[in-house]
């Protein structure tokens, strides 16, 4: 993991990352100007903005601590914690106000995981239509490929592990496979009832599920679990 940091975000490159207040470390990916954080938002995060609200802390995964990814933080509560980090943040000059923290799009997911344009107008209509998985296209996954189901033996953890625990991907982004299944923007399907969730987690071990390309339509914006956490990116607001 690269020490060299840069101080503004249009200076982060791969291999010097655009870190933030929270020490939340931000890199470009492929097709879009926006910066992916290298990994979920971790418990230490998350209770900065809990604290700051004088709200309760979610109960955390059995063995967490500050540096594993905070779960059982629903799509609002994600959203709400961009926010509350774009108003810091703006007021005290570290971004630009032409800048906001929030979800990733769906398609900005696809892009820092490594997928090519994938074809279909909705999230629903591109889940798991391209091959592969995070760590290549050999099913089974190799060992220490990531935080994935305990019958697959391919690490330690029995539920969350820290992020970046497992080996970054080639734009320097960690657990974009296993370890917590990440909230994204987008609503899933034209329902507009589910958000979209991507990346598998410590609970999944069918190969369907853990696809790169595989979107999990059981995102209620009021689901709260223990695989289900988010990862914050640097950008453009977005539209909807």
């Amino acid at each position: 993991m690269s020490e060299q940091t840069a101080s503004t975000p249009a200076a982060a490159a791969k291999d010097s990352p655009f870190e933030n207040s929270l020490g939340m470390r931000f890199v470009p990916v492929p097709r879009f100007s926006t910066l992916f954080s290298i990994w979920p938002v971790r418990v230490r995060d998350f209770e900065a903005y809990t604290s700051a609200h004088g709200i309760p802390m979610p109960e955390q995964a059995h063995g967490s601590n500050n540096n594993h990814p905070a779960v059982n933080v629903v799509w609002r509560e994600a959203s709400e914690f961009c926010k509350w980090l774009t108003k810091t943040e703006q007021e005290s000059g570290k971004i630009p106000k032409e800048l906001v923290y929030r979800l990733p799009s769906d398609m900005e997911w696809s892009a820092a995981v490594g997928l090519p344009h994938e074809s279909g107008a909705r999230p629903d209509e591109r889940s798991g239509h391209a091959d592969g998985f995070p760590w290549g296209t050999d099913w089974p996954p190799p060992k220490n490929s990531g935080n994935y189901s305990q019958e697959l033996g391919v690490d330690d953890f029995e539920f969350t592990s820290p992020v970046g625990t497992f080996p970054a991907n080639q734009f320097g982004i960690y657990d974009l496979g296993g370890n917590v299944w990440e909230w994204c923007h987008d609503f899933y399907d034209r329902a507009n009832e589910c958000r979209v969730l991507r990346g598998a987690s410590w609970f999944n071990g069918y190969p369907d599920r853990m696809k790169s390309s595989f979107r999990n339509d059981l995102g209620y914006p009021d689901a709260r679990y223990t695989s289900f956490g988010f990862r914050a990116v640097l950008g453009a607001p977005l539209s909807r």
